[in-house]
């Protein structure tokens, strides 16, 4: 039964966030990313995360302007809320601690383990979303190039 709610609550999710239009308030590119590992405990599944990589071998990869126009956008308009996901499911899982070691009331409990599921999933659906920007974004041999260079595996 968990099973099939964490279901349920991913293809809303999923559907939501396709679905919805953020707003662009910020420009972030992808130069001006820090190190950004921490976030990766945040996801609901193993983290792909290629940026780092393309930081690191943009001119090794061939990117053009035009490529890195398309990566930019996507950071500007989901990277801001993909660190708010992150910040928020880590202070909840902090709070579920406290729940759990302080004896804390059951419902509250689940409530807040069907929040963090809930954020989890919906952080996880930003970086399919990433992945698949920089996949379209790419040539296959760049995005192959892309994967060796990072040591990332294919969806």
């Amino acid at each position: 039964m968990r099973k099939v709610i964490l279901v349920f609550l991913v293809l809303i999710v999923w559907g939501v966030s396709f679905s919805q239009e953020e707003q662009n308030t910020t420009t972030v590119t992808i130069d001006q990313i820090n190190e950004d590992s921490w976030m990766d405990s945040s996801f609901l599944t193993k983290r792909f995360n290629f940026l780092p990589a393309l930081k690191k071998y943009k001119s090794q990869l061939g990117l053009t302007e035009e490529q890195i126009k398309i990566l930019n956008d996507f950071y500007s308009k989901y990277y801001k809320k993909m660190e708010e996901l992150a910040r928020s499911i880590q202070e909840k899982e902090k709070q579920l601690n406290s729940l759990v070691i302080d004896g804390g009331d059951p419902k509250k409990i689940k409530d807040l383990i069907v929040e963090i599921a809930k954020e989890k999933a919906e952080l996880t659906v930003y970086n399919i979303k990433e992945v698949r920007t920089i996949q379209s974004a790419l040539t296959k041999e760049q995005f192959e190039k892309l994967k060796n260079l990072s040591d990332q595996s294919v969806i």
